[in-house]
């Protein structure tokens, strides 16, 4: 046994040597210290090497009580394969705080995770990896090692996270941290250095303040903070897509989609797109293209498609062909990879290599089953890309536009009605309920209570922020009604169910129908594109399918207005606020008037009563009492359904004030006069 590895223990006030000669000098100080007893780390290495790789190594344990510092052991140069033993040895030895050095090569394997003669040793494994395709592979051998604290991983970590490789998403606060403590020679420490000035003042600190957290975790903890990090931008943009579905939570989940997009999380950019759009009250289509221009960078296909029309129609910026060609034929290359992955993975799996999963019919895309005739309006025309991808708020929007015939589109109920079912089937509340008023009156389809009742219930379920009141469900009708809202909340059955009832909207059929397209894009002097084609179709919702959750917002109400009279852009003076009330169908008014505002404004008229006729009497106090609790409730009642400004909600406060006051007067003198029976 003539190859021989040599162990040995750091002393922990030692710092960790950088370089060759370092190495070698702390090596060679603790071989020139006096004999010890046996170290029991030592002896806890070999055991555990022999259990994995019996035969390789060659270790004797039978010496002295008293021994050298280090601790020699040999290799079995026969043994077929010195790689995983050996890469086992040192994983082993790491684990215990132990270095071993190979004598014949020079070479330290230091317990920290790296070896400073060869710096990239460590992952040799993960760039083999990488170049022959095995992302995952590549990944786990960079964690592997990370969690080690070497920096040659945790910079490879940082890059991955930056640009979105490995197939892994990015997070700029992460990678920053992971660039800078992995930096390890001028070249990395000039790029992580540039890439962290990058960042405004208070995303710097965000990133010290996360690096320090990284570097005091010990080993698998700097990968769970890893993990509980990214894991945390993901949640956002699933609840932010939740959330928006409940109408009274909609401006809270905005909110959320600007910071993960922030982070480089690619679907909350192409989402926050076009919330910049019907989320607004101006419409800022600037910012659309440049949220969708970067979700197209970060290979994002629904947005390469979508940049590809914003270039050929001009939205938000000049139109360029050359700009709209580049994307669509990015983005058809990146399809037709996805559709070889996923036919090479199907005929891994398959008996004989033989896929058995049936071809798909050849599309263009996932909005080409929907065709559509550009209006030249781009509040109507963007939104309705969106909605023919499978969107519940763009959808809602066009159901509202095609109610009452707004940007550039005739008034078209029973196209509105498709539209509420789509959004409706993918959970969206007020979509819902608007839907319920149309089958309940019959707009653009036939009627039918029952299914209108079974609507406004899922509509309150789903917090939709119109009155749903006075239903008078018959005591026959409840377990129909109860049953039919069963069926139609399943995922992806409520335009089936509508179906099958026979409450389909009454679109017209398309005869004639290409005469009036070619004429509506001559006047607009449109072109038909890849996804946009004047082909005389309908424009129609993409067929039915189950739900996925979307994060865009239909458009969201001013802070000082109540969610039930929401705002669209570009709705200006009277006509357009009657709009607002007759596209509900059940309240015309501003808001939806309950027991909350008739309670507060008891309460505001029991303080008047208390301050102008005041009374000694006994009953009047009880009633000024009553009076003062209903004034409560009538407050936190109305407030709980507005999302109103810091100074509206305390107008609401100090008029409950008033007549709380007076309950609290009535009370006192209640007790006193108690007190004198007494």
């Amino acid at each position: 046994m003539s190859y021989t590895i040599q162990i040995w223990e750091k002393p922990a006030d030692w710092p960790w040597p950088a370089t060759k000669a370092e190495a070698d000098t702390q090596y060679e100080r603790v071989e020139a210290g006096p004999q010890v007893p046996m170290n029991p780390q030592f002896t806890a290495w070999a055991r555990a090497v022999e259990q994995r790789f019996a035969g390789f190594w060659d270790i004797y344990l039978g010496g002295p009580d008293i021994t050298d510092p280090t601790f020699g052991v040999g290799i079995n140069t026969r043994f077929p394969d010195w790689g995983p033993p050996f890469d086992d040895g040192w994983e082993q030895a790491a684990r215990l705080g132990l270095n071993l050095y190979d004598p014949q090569s020079g070479v330290h394997y230091l317990a920290n995770g790296d070896a400073p003669e060869e710096p990239d040793l460590q992952v040799r494994h993960a760039v083999r990896a990488r170049q022959a395709g095995d992302d995952a592979k590549a990944w786990a051998e960079y964690r592997r090692w990370a969690a080690r604290g070497n920096p040659h991983a945790l910079y490879a970590l940082g890059r991955a996270l930056r640009f979105g490789t490995m197939g892994q998403r990015r997070h700029f606060d992460l990678a920053a941290a992971l660039q800078l403590m992995g930096a390890h020679d001028a070249e990395t420490r000039k790029d992580a250095q540039a890439f962290y000035e990058r960042f405004p003042d208070k995303a710097k600190a965000r990133v010290q303040a996360l690096m320090a957290r990284l570097t005091a975790a010990p080993g698998e903890t700097l990968l769970q903070i890893v993990d509980e990090e990214r894991k945390a931008v993901d949640d956002a943009v699933a609840r932010s897509e939740q959330l928006a579905l409940y109408s009274r939570k909609r401006i809270e989940a905005a909110d959320a989609l600007e910071p993960a997009a922030a982070q480089g999380h690619e679907v909350a950019a192409f989402l926050h797109a076009l919330e910049t759009v019907i989320g607004w009250e101006q419409p800022n289509y600037e910012n659309a293209r440049s949220w969708c221009q970067r979700a197209a960078d970060w290979d994002h296909e629904p947005a390469k498609r979508l940049l590809a029309v914003m270039f050929e129609r001009g939205w938000g910026g000049p139109a360029d062909a050359q700009q709209a060609a580049k994307w669509n034929a990015a983005a058809k290359t990146q399809r037709q990879r996805a559709q070889q992955k996923q036919q090479a993975q199907q005929a891994s799996e398959s008996p004989g290599g033989l896929s058995l999963a049936p071809m798909a019919a050849a599309s263009s895309g996932p909005g080409a089953a929907a065709p559509l005739v550009w209006t030249g309006n781009p509040l109507r025309d963007l939104p309705g890309w969106y909605a023919r991808e499978g969107d519940p708020h763009a959808a809602f929007h066009l159901g509202t536009s095609d109610e009452h015939g707004r940007y550039g589109g005739p008034v078209n109920l029973a196209q509105a009605r498709a539209w509420y079912a789509q959004a409706a089937e993918a959970g969206h509340a007020d979509a819902t309920y608007n839907l319920g008023t149309f089958i309940e009156s019959g707009k653009g389809g036939p009627k039918d209570a029952l299914v209108a009742k079974a609507l406004f219930m899922l509509a309150n379920t789903r917090g939709t922020t119109m009155q749903v009141a006075d239903l008078r469900i018959k005591p026959q009708e409840q377990g129909p009604v109860r049953a039919l809202v069963m069926a139609l909340r399943e995922p992806g059955r409520l335009r089936a169910v509508l179906q099958e009832r026979g409450l389909a909207p009454n679109l017209p059929a398309p005869v004639g129908a290409a005469i009036g397209a070619v004429g509506i894009a001559a006047a607009a002097g449109l072109s038909a594109g890849e996804w946009g084609r004047g082909d005389g179709a309908q424009p129609s919702p993409a067929a039915a399918r189950p739900p996925q959750p979307q994060t865009p917002r239909s458009q969201a109400p001013s802070p000082s207005r109540s969610r039930t009279g929401q705002t669209h852009p570009g709705d200006e003076g009277d006509e357009d606020d009657a709009y607002e009330g007759a596209r509900y169908g059940r309240s015309t008014s501003a808001f939806a008037w309950h027991l909350g505002h008739a309670a507060l404004g008891i309460g505001v008229a029991n303080g008047a009563l208390l301050m102008a006729f005041f009374k000694p009497g006994a009953s009047f106090r009880v009633g000024m009492v009553v009076l003062g609790l209903i004034a409560a409730l009538g407050a936190w009642r109305t407030a709980r359904d507005f999302d109103w400004s810091p100074l509206a909600r305390a107008v609401v406060a100090a008029l409950a004030a008033i007549p709380l006051l007076g309950m609290g007067v009535c009370l006192g003198l209640l007790f006193k006069a108690l007190r004198e029976r007494g």
